[in-house]
């Protein structure tokens, strides 16, 4: 069914201005467009969204707005423009104007600060010592945000943001929009397509969050792959163990692994030149496990830590690469925001003991992290709408979804449910044999990013679903980017 709430809002036509020099958007555009905070008031409080445009560049052969939705609900959209700028097929940057926007309180767009401390900013992934101590911390990081900002918290939600791109495009004059999206920007394409598809023009979704998911199935999801994949990683160093010094095999590899982990549970230890305790260790890995391109990295990092010596070179590098703009506050907020307000949680602590006594028994790397309470269970209002359900009335002309086998963050079950859900307008292409978080067009796969760019210049799916066979990737072991995007 059509969503037709946020059509009373009219908003300008951004005023397009070059990014300063030696920012994150230099060589870009920069504008802002008004939304409403609440769609159903559209003469209430605005806020500005901001914006970020890479033109295209063959201006006579523009065929329209390819919109770029963030790909974690913590992180800035914009800064995604000009990682694609720098990897998107040259015929796709001829032909569309690429624009990011940070979604609603987040990144540039009024962010929030709840005065909320580091470890509390890290809420997701703290790791809890029983039920009680992490309700308590939960709940504590809950009603410090509702506090400060629980006037506006209930407004930001995966429905209202597709109500905000609605007024973007209405704001740059388009029809319709073309859209990609990875990750949680999968899901919220998803959801935007569900609510305008008449006004979707070529979507692609890639790396594929399952919408049955929406939000504490997630979390245990992560554990359950993350532990598959830390088996695959074990294994791979096991196999360079003259190189890592970490074991013969993969069971001793893998408690060299919690066994570090377990030390700096109890206090920070040495990680590449810097203190760092039992969350961030165990982040660090998730987002080196999620791309193969980065196993040498995890494995250098482990074995300095491990064995007291330094790490190379071309891993700090990849480490300052991927970390060292650092976690915002206005990120964990917005993160908050999302996941604690789509869809309601359970409230019931048994529910958290019950899965903390199964689930991360049996995923004990993060799935105690992923099991245990979350702020969900506290948030003090209940969703303002029910979840998005996707079907045979979403009127996107075509979606094209794009998924690695074995992707860590976002597991390829979730790609083939969206599939089912949107059979008749779907297309799924599969790259077999890659671990890979965020695939067109990061990865550089010649078959993944040609089915993406012709699909995206031609508007034609393929006939069926394809799947492709990723070449064999060497982990990076020299100066370089490790991968793109992260769950943080």
């Amino acid at each position: 069914m059509a969503e037709h709430r946020s059509v009373r809002f009219s908003a300008p036509r951004p005023s397009w201005r070059p990014a300063g020099d030696g920012t994150p958007l230099a060589g870009l555009e920069c504008g802002t467009v008004t939304v409403p905070v609440d769609h159903a008031r559209p003469d209430g409080p605005t806020l500005d969204l901001a914006l970020a445009r890479h033109p295209a560049r063959s201006p006579g052969r523009r065929r329209g707005v390819l919109l770029v939705g963030p790909d974690d609900p913590g992180n800035p959209g914009t800064l995604l423009v000009p990682r694609l700028v720098g990897d998107l097929p040259a015929e796709v940057l001829d032909a569309y104007d690429v624009v990011g926007f940070d979604h609603r309180f987040s990144g540039g767009s009024a962010p929030l600060s709840c005065g909320l401390t580091p470890d509390q900013w890290l809420w997701i992934f703290h790791r809890p010592r029983d039920v009680e101590s992490e309700a308590r911390f939960q709940r504590a990081v809950v009603e410090r945000c509702f506090d400060a900002a629980g006037d506006v918290l209930p407004y930001l939600t995966s429905r209202n943001i597709a109500r905000d791109m609605d007024v973007i495009r209405r704001a740059l004059g388009e029809d319709r929009l073309s859209y990609l999206g990875h990750s949680y920007g999968s899901y919220l394409g998803a959801v935007w397509t569900q609510m305008f598809g008449e006004h979707a023009d070529r979507v692609v979704l890639d790396s594929v969050i399952d919408p049955l998911s929406v939000w504490r199935r997630m979390f245990l999801d992560y554990a359950v792959s993350c532990e598959a994949a830390l088996e695959r990683w074990a294994h791979w160093a096991a196999g360079r163990n003259g190189e890592l010094d970490l074991g013969r095999d993969a069971p001793t590899v893998r408690a060299a692994l919690d066994a570090l982990a377990g030390r700096a549970d109890r206090e920070p230890v040495p990680v590449a030149g810097m203190p760092v305790d039992g969350t961030m260790l165990r982040l660090f890995t998730m987002v080196l496990l999620s791309s193969d391109r980065a196993w040498g990295f995890l494995g250098d990092i482990v074995r300095a830590a491990v064995h007291g010596a330094e790490a190379a070179p071309s891993t700090l590098g990849a480490l300052g690469a991927m970390f060292g703009r650092g976690k915002e506050e206005s990120g964990a907020v917005a993160q908050l925001g999302v996941l604690c307000g789509d869809a309601a949680w359970p409230r019931d602590l048994e529910v958290y003991r019950r899965d903390l006594a199964g689930h991360g028994a049996r995923y004990p790397f993060i799935g105690p992290a992923m099991a245990g309470p979350k702020a969900g269970a506290f948030w003090p209002v209940p969703p303002a709408e029910p979840v998005t359900v996707l079907g045979a009335d979403n009127r996107a002309e075509s979606i094209l979804l794009v998924q690695s086998e074995r992707d860590m963050f976002t597991p390829a079950r979730g790609a083939r449910r969206m599939r089912e859900l949107l059979a008749h307008n779907t297309r799924l292409v599969t790259l077999a044999g890659a671990e890979q978080h965020r695939v067109f067009p990061f990865h550089g796969d010649p078959g993944v990013n040609g089915a993406a760019a012709a699909y995206l210049l031609t508007g034609k799916l393929p006939d069926a679903d394809v799947t492709l066979r990723a070449a064999a990737a060497e982990p990076a072991t020299g100066p370089g980017r490790g991968p793109e995007g992260s769950a943080s």
